[in-house]
């Protein structure tokens, strides 16, 4: 029985391909955010930072959530992936963007995520955290120019967003 190369190389090809497909797919960067920013915290949770009984709205897509009570709000925001663009580059970009807001104080934070930022900002307080290839964001608005204090105060929520995350 005469095989030609084209019998052995396309079977070989198909594998090949197959395989490359499933290692994409299982790379810890490709797994899919929460769809539902809302989802990741409850209400008893937010009412620790807003106050009073906290609402929500969420985005149509979900990827946004927003938490008001009492002229403070609180916005979550998680992206799945930016085409084009690894999650730590688009994390450093967030970084750098804070980092260049007057008047921003930006520290790195340890034990949250693999990578993440704390920012006291015009509007208030912010964290950035880059787990497994996508990025959560959480802004806590103050209506002042932010502290310590409040990036203290979020701290306990962005814990408890990320590990739902």
């Amino acid at each position: 029985m005469d095989l030609n190369t084209s019998e052995i190389i396309r079977p070989r090809a198909f594998y090949i391909g197959a395989l490359a497909l499933v290692v994409l797919l299982l790379q810890p960067g490709l797994l899919p955010a929460q769809t539902d920013a809302c989802a990741l915290l409850k209400a008893e949770d937010v009412a620790s930072l807003l106050g009073g009984a906290p609402t929500h709205t969420s985005s149509p897509e979900g990827q946004a959530c927003t938490w008001t009570n009492s002229g403070k709000k609180l916005i979550l925001l998680t992206y799945k992936s930016i085409p084009g663009v690894p999650g730590e580059a688009a994390f450093m970009g967030a970084r750098n963007s804070a980092q260049a807001m007057d008047d921003a104080k930006v520290s790195d934070e340890t034990g949250v995520g693999d990578r993440a930022f704390s920012g006291q900002v015009s509007f208030g307080a912010i964290f950035v955290v880059l787990k497994q290839g996508r990025l959560l964001q959480l802004q806590y608005w103050t209506g002042n120019q932010g502290t310590g204090e409040d990036v203290a105060a979020l701290r306990p929520l962005v814990k408890k967003a990320v590990a739902a995350f």
